[in-house]
Parts: C-alpha cells; sequence; structure tokens
C-alpha cells in the first residue's frame, strides 16, 4: 500500500489572493519597464490599450481562465504556436489582406478578426467550449501577435516588444485568474454575454473598414499655382531676389 498522498489541486479560494498578487505585481513591474523606457513608455502602453487591442486580450483571458484545467496546456500551447506562425508568416498574410477593402489602413483588419475567433468559443456552453477553443486560439494568437508588431508606434524602438508583450500577457493573465479564482455561475453568463458583444463588435468593425473602400493610400491634392512666367508658383521670388518691386 504506498504512503504517499495525493497532491491536491489549488482551491479557487486560493487563487483569489494569486491573482490579486500578481495584477498588483503586473502593474509594478510594467510602470518599471515603461519608466526605463524613457519618454516613450506611456506612448508605447497606450498604443496597447486601444479599444481593439485589449478587448480580444480580455475575451481571450475569460476563455483561459474557464477553460478545463487538463485543456490549459494545450490551449496554451496552440495560442503561441499560432503566435509564431502570424510573427513568420506574416507577410503572406499581408498580401492575402491587401485585397480586402480598407484592411491595409487599419492593421489588416486583426483586431476585428481577433474579437470573431475568440468570441466564437467564448459564447459556447462551458462544455463545448474546449473543443472549438483549441483549434481556433491558433489563428487568434496568430492575429494578436500580428497587431503587436504594427501597433509599433515607433520606429522598431527596441522596448516597444517587450513592452507590449508583457502588458498583454498581464491582461491576459489577470483576467484568466481572476475568471478561475471567482468561478460562478453568473460569471460564466456574463462571459457569454461579453463573448456575443466580441462576435458583434468585430463583425461592424470589421464593416465599418471595409465600407471605405480604400484600396490605395492616395496622395492630397494640391492647389493649383498661377501662372508667373518660367517658373510658376515662384515668380514673386524671383522678382525680389533680383531687387525688381513684385507687381501687386
Amino acid at each position: 500500500m504506498s504512503l504517499q498522498k495525493p497532491v491536491a489541486a489549488p482551491s479557487r479560494r486560493s487563487l483569489r489572493p494569486a491573482a490579486c498578487a500578481f495584477a498588483l505585481a503586473g502593474a509594478v513591474v510594467l510602470a518599471a519597464l515603461a519608466y526605463r523606457a524613457g519618454g516613450q513608455g506611456n506612448w508605447l502602453l497606450a498604443s496597447v490599450f486601444t479599444a481593439e487591442r485589449i478587448l480580444p486580450l480580455l475575451g481571450l483571458g475569460l476563455l483561459l481562465g474557464q477553460l478545463p484545467r487538463r485543456a490549459l496546456p494545450f490551449a496554451l500551447a496552440s495560442l503561441v504556436l499560432g503566435a509564431a506562425v502570424g510573427v513568420l508568416f506574416r507577410e503572406p498574410f499581408f498580401t492575402l489582406m491587401a485585397r480586402v477593402p480598407g484592411a491595409a489602413a487599419h492593421l489588416f483588419l486583426t483586431g476585428p478578426i481577433a474579437c470573431v475567433l475568440i468570441g466564437l468559443p467564448l459564447v459556447l456552453p462551458r462544455g463545448a467550449r474546449a473543443w472549438i477553443a483549441l483549434p481556433l486560439l491558433a489563428p487568434a494568437g496568430a492575429a494578436l501577435a500580428i497587431a503587436t508588431l504594427l501597433g509599433d508606434p515607433t520606429l522598431h524602438e527596441w522596448s516597444y516588444r517587450p513592452l507590449a508583450l508583457a502588458a498583454e500577457i498581464w491582461i491576459s493573465a489577470t483576467v484568466a485568474l481572476a475568471a478561475s479564482a471567482f468561478d460562478r455561475t453568473w460569471l460564466t453568463v456574463a462571459a457569454r454575454i461579453f463573448a456575443s458583444w466580441l462576435i458583434a463588435i468585430g463583425f461592424l468593425y470589421g464593416g465599418a473598414y471595409m465600407a471605405a473602400k480604400r484600396t490605395t493610400l492616395e496622395p492630397p491634392t494640391f492647389p493649383t499655382l498661377p501662372a508667373d512666367g518660367e517658373f510658376p508658383g515662384f515668380g514673386r521670388v524671383l522678382q525680389e531676389l533680383d531687387g525688381k518691386e513684385p507687381a501687386g
């Protein structure tokens, strides 16, 4: 007879202080990274905390927090693998999405795509989520990774990627820990309502961007200069350089 006691999984009640500690520690670390990044720290964080970037991250946290624990490692592996594939093969994605009206001017619709891909499994009953979430988390991770690269407001500033990645992990992990620690029936209902909003927002944003029907960037128009000699537009300047009194 074995004398070893089975290792008990951590209770949901014990996860509550862990979720609070992780949220506080993440906020401190992000603030330190932003301060270390210099004057651009706040701007870099602001590029992450926009509606089309933060909404799918919140949905991702809810989805991961309410998945069965045995399915969580596979879900994380699918998410990371999809993110890596998205970074490596982003150029073919850009070529494909460039044909969609308005996509190039709005981060190639990565935000709406991520909202729909994350909202679809989250809106389902909890018993069916894992089967749909595992295959959909890979393209969702690819969309989130590409959005992170495209959201760089600097000219390839070295501090942007680690700072943005840390912020995104902190948002999703904090929500996932909170969803797992405070698992209640009302939270499941609220998550499904939020998922329906995600899907609707994804289609509405995507449709609004595509309604612009712009596939190329058009240069601004310039006013027509009056013809005043051999060098239109420079006649007055040339007269002043020659020491003549400009006409008019």
